[in-house]
């Protein structure tokens, strides 16, 4: 056989061999036998993981890089860090929803049915009830509302609504008919994924009469949550979730 060419073989087959072996160290899997096409897949969407992970903690990297400048400059400018701080727990409370916001969104009002009902209908059928309103603020977020309130109530990622007789009980709190709520988003989008055909409102509240008004408003102010903060367990963890 030609020298050359058997050179050409030897590169191509060390060069498999490379490849198979970094894979394999990549991946932290010894060797077990032939490796088949499935294992190669398993081991390249393995390899994609742990890329995308460093990805994002680069951008965590990057996060916190920016972070430091701020406080350097805070320091280098006013000798303390605390104005940089009181800023950041700002924007904390903000998105945690303890402040007031303002801005574009919808005010929809939910009443009961003034419908007459038949004999041996159930009224139960023609009253509000909390999976009403749970299926409608679960709409409304899909749609891209950033914030929400019912009745005044805003509603945060722990705020709890259940049935309450002829109520429905918000974070503890006791509300009846009408049922106002407001979402603070693109005003089109939420009113038309209010009304969408196969919404919630089309497919089950339209049919008994539920009155239901939505009103559009270029400026629309949401108080911020005001009750007890309900995290009490949770804690910070060091690393991801274990499997």
């Amino acid at each position: 056989m030609n020298r050359k060419i058997y050179i050409y073989y030897l590169f191509i087959l060390a060069a498999i061999i490379g490849f198979i072996a970094t894979i394999q160290l990549k991946s932290n899997i010894a060797y077990q036998g032939i490796i088949t096409i499935p294992k190669l897949l398993d081991l390249q969407n393995e390899i994609s993981n742990v890329e995308m992970e460093n990805k994002q903690l680069m951008g965590s990297i990057s996060e916190q890089a920016m972070r430091l400048v701020e406080y350097k400059v805070s320091v280098e400018n006013t000798g303390s860090v605390y104005g940089t701080m009181q800023n950041e727990l700002e924007k904390a409370r903000n998105y945690a929803n303890y402040y007031a916001v303002q801005g574009p969104g919808i005010i929809m009002t939910l009443n009961d049915s003034q419908q007459e009902l038949a004999e041996g209908e159930d009224i139960a059928w023609y009253l509000i009830h909390d999976i009403d309103i749970l299926e409608i603020v679960n709409e409304l977020r899909v749609a891209g509302a950033e914030a929400i309130s019912i009745n005044g109530e805003r509603v945060t990622a722990t705020t709890s609504i259940r049935c309450g007789g002829p109520t429905i009980i918000i974070d503890g709190k006791r509300h009846a008919a009408p049922f106002i709520i407001k979402a603070i988003g693109d005003p089109k989008a939420l009113e038309a994924s209010a009304l969408a055909p196969d919404s919630y409102i089309e497919l089950y509240m339209e049919y008994t009469g539920i009155q239901v008004e939505i009103q559009k408003v270029e400026k629309l102010i949401i108080n911020g949550y005001n009750g007890r903060d309900k995290i009490k367990y949770q804690r910070k963890a060091e690393g991801g979730e274990s499997k």
